[in-house]
């Protein structure tokens, strides 16, 4: 561990947040303390935390309630524990880059995720008046509506709902278990590339179902993001995310000022 990581470990818990340490038991102290210090990067990616005893010495807790903490950091993706090595500080985050078309799935795994699905559901669905806006449809025109719950390393991370023109995809709906990345299925299963994406990117606050499915409290930060994807020149889908906050970032890159800036 780094000199200061050390340093980060030995500030008293009270001292760090002082408002909350005297309402919360002592595992759940030492679980928000160690998530917050992993989240502001004080803890280096890829170091170990030191071994229960000694961090029981350092936050003045006992073993036990180390482990209690440590054990819901796993849980959360967090920290893993290396067989023979220690517990590893892991990156919690990914992070997408703006200036390319790349699927919600291919940008987990390029970071190291392990990347699953459930509740997978393909089905017809009639155009609303935004999905027709967007998709250049008539309102009531026939889509194809494909539903997933995404886990990165065993763990939820988003709820995705793509809507794609049926032309597109003929037969998709017998071929649901192939799909990984949609976007990967489609250049595989029919020739489409995806050419250019618009994204639209919010947040809010998770309902009750979002978070039950989710495996988040309810109220969470999500991360929403609409996308309107074209291929052979014109809107071909729309997707909807429903990500957790916590677990994902976007980075977009810009450069040069425009001309008329003051």
């Amino acid at each position: 561990m780094t000199s200061s990581s050390q340093t980060a470990l030995r500030r008293p818990i009270a001292a760090a947040h002082p408002g909350v340490a005297k309402r919360l038991p002592h595992y759940l102290r030492v679980y928000d303390l160690l998530r917050r210090r992993i989240e502001d990067h004080e803890y280096a990616v890829g170091s170990f935390l030191p071994p229960e005893p000694e961090l029981g010495r350092l936050l003045a807790v006992s073993r036990t309630t180390v482990r209690k903490a440590v054990e819901m950091l796993i849980d959360e993706g967090f920290l893993v524990v290396r067989r023979g090595r220690g517990t590893e500080i892991l990156d919690f985050r990914a992070i997408q880059k703006l200036h390319f078309v790349t699927s919600f799935s291919e940008t987990l795994r390029e970071q190291g995720f392990e990347v699953s699905y459930r509740d997978v559901e393909v089905a017809a669905a009639a155009a609303t008046s935004s999905l027709a806006k967007d998709l250049g449809v008539e309102v009531g025109d026939r889509l194809v509506h494909v539903h997933r719950r995404c886990l990165a390393n065993s763990k939820p991370i988003a709820l995705m709902d793509n809507f794609l023109v049926p032309e597109l995809a003929p037969g998709i709906e017998e071929k649901v278990s192939g799909i990984q990345s949609l976007y990967a299925f489609l250049e595989s299963e029919y020739g489409v590339a995806i050419e250019a994406a618009t994204d639209f990117i919010s947040a809010r606050a998770a309902t009750r179902d979002e978070a039950r499915a989710l495996s988040i409290p309810a109220g969470a930060p999500l991360l929403t993001v609409r996308r309107i994807t074209h291929a052979r020149g014109r809107p071909v889908e729309r997707a909807e995310l429903r990500i957790v906050a916590s677990r994902y970032e976007y980075s977009v890159h810009t450069a040069e000022r425009p001309v008329h800036a003051g």
